[in-house]
């Protein structure tokens, strides 16, 4: 059950659905606008490394409070 991002085509804006099946896809709505003009998008992904010693390396960009 993996929870999915949409960009909706009509407001624009980025939403999570967690979907069961494939074929609920098709029945998904932008929460914001109700439009059913949806798109699923790739996810950005977040990895988190040990290195040599205590020193993590990740991928998540900055701000994020990895230490």
């Amino acid at each position: 059950m993996p929870i999915y991002e949409f960009r909706c085509y009509d407001c624009g804006r980025i939403f999570e659905k967690l979907v069961f099946a494939k074929e609920d896809e098709k029945e998904v709505k932008c929460p914001f606008c109700s439009s059913e003009k949806v798109e699923r998008v790739v996810s950005n992904v977040c990895s988190i490394t040990k290195g040599l010693g205590d020193y993590k390396k990740n991928s998540c960009g900055g701000g994020f409070g990895f230490s």
